[in-house]
């Protein structure tokens, strides 16, 4: 009898360490708040973005010092970053009716231009007084007939988490993505094409 409430014990006991290392699964979100942006009469096709090889992970990457990076081993992407970037412009895009049509696939016409996105460095940073969230990308648009570059934005931006709490890092990455996309195409708007 004491040794099945000694393994019930134990039983519960592990149970309880699993419960508390449950793992976690982030998306980036859709801020769609904000100024109204530039409308384009064109169709426009959302290229597959490309990204350095230890980012395209479902593990989310944070970076302890400039050439020491873990991946977080309870903490997640709810999909590649390469498919979340991808969707967040998207939905983006979509919500500011800010193209006559996004296309995902190739189409048997070309859109008029062509959105590349590489995504250089999406993780999370962790100081000794704060962490922080970083994304660093280019983004082009290019007539895909010619291959004629239209426009092209590359950024690199660290912003702080409130606390540190790596639940944080896809919002503050949301926000860092709206914002340079909202640029983007304010530049874009400015060429006046």
């Amino acid at each position: 009898m004491k040794k099945a409430w000694l393994l019930a014990a134990v039983i519960l006991a592990g149970a309880g360490c699993f419960a508390a290392h449950a793992k976690r699964y982030f998306d980036l979100g859709v801020p769609v708040s904000g100024p109204a942006g530039p409308a384009f009469d064109r169709t426009l096709f959302l290229d597959r973005p490309v990204v350095e090889g230890i980012y395209d992970d479902f593990r989310i990457v944070y970076r302890i010092s400039p050439t020491e990076i873990n991946y977080y081993a309870y903490n997640f992407w709810a999909e590649r970053p390469s498919r979340l970037v991808r969707d967040m412009i998207r939905d983006r895009l979509v919500a500011g009716r800010r193209f006559r049509r996004i296309e995902m696939e190739p189409g048997k016409e070309p859109a008029d231009w062509t959105l590349r996105i590489k995504i250089f460095r999406i993780e999370e940073e962790d100081r000794v007084d704060r962490w922080y969230g970083r994304l660093a990308m280019s983004l082009e648009v290019v007539d895909p007939v010619s291959g004629a570059l239209i426009a092209a934005r590359t950024f690199d931006r660290l912003e702080p988490l409130a606390e540190k709490d790596a639940g944080l890092l896809a919002g503050v990455i949301s926000e860092i993505l709206a914002e340079e996309l909202d640029a983007f195409l304010g530049e874009l708007a400015a060429k006046r094409l």
